[in-house]
């Protein structure tokens, strides 16, 4: 049986097709040095080749997030670090203004540093991380910060955002804190009464500048679930049943509570006696009805549950239980209930602060411990991640990386075979029907 001359040409085209193919194919791999471009390249592995391209592009999500994550740990950490710096030199300078061997000039330069200290925590409180607060909590403050001073120099701050921490899932499952808000960095109010990190630097500033003295409840004079408001009676905090004040209020062997307090403008003192049906209220507005015979002010302040006694001169006074008539057998204890030291002057004063700053850098160093915990277990995940990621991409290299030694060999072979191909092509195209014929 004779083969028609298009049969063989028609073979011979498709054999150079298929050379073509391969040889483009192989060239391919050499330039690009991946074996599987597309999923005809290998059949055989293309499925395994997608799940792991699928467990790779997962993974490199998750290592994404976690170094977001990483990062606003990272700000949240360095600006707890720095807050704890400035609370260790407020107490180094409140040591330093706490001593009578210094003069007033010397403690008003202290008082200046301790107004940068100030404005250096306002300037804290606002860090952002990706244009967000870190110490918001979960709310987006609009236009101004989320932390402002008022006044110059500040008499106080105001601050927007909430107290809600945020926490996250992590691919492990474990949920975690992400944030810290102001009241867990800065002591923003705090439930035991102690003054935020703003309003200590505010005082203690003041205190040095020699514009303030003053006599302040050493800590929260409640107990807890017990609170002391504008209309609470004396009568009330005698009371054991319970009690409202952690220092049970006693009064004199007449039923009265009666102190006194002495000044610069009264050295003899102005006493001040009330029933126990006065109201803490009215003994407030009794002390500062009788602020232009002492100069000392007094204020409760309702959130901290703490008494306050000033003098805004930067004077010296004294608070002293006296009784309420000559003679009685008992005097009240009006300076032990209240938490009030006998001595209000600048040594006194910052010695008292030395505990609010000690609490301020208790609490932040507490919230550095919270985030460090957070940033620990989230490096770990991202070792663990990072190294899966290595993982898949060497799974991923070995289904997908030509051999270069082998295709390097089968790209000379098939273009030989295909120089060939050509050659017998271009013979079989010269002949024609006289090439088969006999010779005359």
């Amino acid at each position: 049986m004779r083969i028609a001359t298009s049969t063989i040409y028609d073979n011979q085209t498709l054999a150079i097709d298929n050379l073509r193919a391969q040889y483009d194919q192989q060239g391919t791999e050499l330039s690009s040095g991946i074996a599987l471009n597309v999923p005809s390249d290998n059949p055989t592995v293309i499925a395994q080749d997608l799940s792991i391209r699928n467990d790779s592009s997962v993974t490199t999500q998750v290592g994404q997030n976690l170094t977001n994550l990483n990062n606003l740990l990272a700000t949240t950490d360095s600006t707890l670090s720095s807050l704890t710096g400035i609370l260790q030199s407020a107490r180094n300078l409140a040591i330093q203004g706490a001593t009578d061997t210094i003069t007033t000039s010397q403690r008003q330069a202290i008082g200046a540093q301790v107004n940068q200290l100030l404005e250096q925590a306002i300037g804290l409180g606002n860090t952002q991380y990706d244009g967000k607060y870190i110490f918001a909590g979960t709310s987006v403050p609009p236009g101004a910060s989320l932390v402002q001073a008022v006044g110059n120099p500040p008499t106080t701050v105001t601050t927007q955002g909430n107290l809600v921490q945020q926490s996250e899932e992590l691919p492990s499952g474990q949920l975690v804190p992400t944030n810290v808000t102001l009241q867990q960095a800065f002591n923003l109010s705090a439930s035991n009464g102690t003054p935020s990190v703003f309003q200590m630097l505010i005082r203690l500033r003041d205190t040095l500048d020699g514009n303030v003295v003053t006599d302040q409840s050493t800590s929260q004079v409640n107990l807890s679930n017990q609170s002391v408001t504008a209309t609470t009676t004396l009568a009330s905090l005698t009371s054991t049943a319970p009690p409202v004040l952690s220092v049970p209020l006693i009064a004199d062997s007449s039923g009265k509570v009666s102190f006194a307090i002495a000044s610069s403008l009264s050295p003899s003192g102005a006493n001040l006696t009330f029933n126990l049906g006065s109201s803490v209220g009215q003994v407030v507005a009794a002390i500062n009805a009788d602020t232009p015979l002492t100069g000392v002010t007094a204020t409760f302040d309702y959130q901290t549950q703490r008494f306050s006694l000033a003098d805004p001169a930067g004077g010296t006074f004294t608070i002293s239980n006296v009784g309420s008539a000559p003679g009685l057998a008992t005097i009240a204890n009006f300076t032990s209930a209240f938490l009030l030291s006998s001595t209000a002057n600048v040594v006194n004063d910052l010695s008292t602060q030395l505990g609010d700053i000690d609490n301020s850098l208790t609490v932040a160093l507490s919230a550095a411990g919270t985030i460090g915990a957070t940033v620990q277990t989230v490096s770990a995940l991202s070792s663990t991640e990072a190294s899966r990621g290595t993982s898949d991409t060497q799974v991923q290299s070995n289904l997908e990386d030509a051999n270069i030694a082998q295709v390097t060999s089968q790209f000379t072979l098939t273009q030989t075979a295909l120089q060939a191909a050509y050659s017998t092509t271009t013979r079989l195209e010269s002949e024609n029907l006289f090439t088969y014929l006999p010779a005359p």
